[in-house]
């Protein structure tokens, strides 16, 4: 019980510390879970495009949040969150083109 008390205290901490990286981890932790049961199941595919808007979501959201706020690591940031956005694009791409191919 102990754990689960110091774990949601850090969680409201951290949510009074900086809001945006709360949702940001929230975003990216249901577009997890989102993906999970996707591969699960790959007949529904609306998983999947819930689970590529929430990471599209985050990774916006990432990036306005360094332009309104620049940390100390911005640069890195930036790079890591627009080379994750290639790199989805580029996967979902793949997968369309695979399926169409299928077809």
């Amino acid at each position: 019980m102990r754990l689960w008390r110091n774990f949601l205290y850090s969680v409201i901490l951290s949510s009074h510390y900086s809001p945006p990286r709360l949702v940001e981890a929230v975003m990216l932790l249901l577009a997890a879970g989102l993906c999970a049961v996707w591969w699960l199941n790959q007949q529904y595919w609306q998983y999947l495009v819930l689970c590529l808007s929430y990471i599209v979501g985050a990774i916006a959201s990432i990036l306005a949040r360094e332009v309104v706020a620049p940390s100390s690591q911005t640069y890195t940031i930036r790079l890591t969150a627009v080379a994750s956005l290639v790199v989805l694009v580029a996967v979902v791409g793949l997968y369309i083109t695979r399926k169409i191919n299928l077809v």
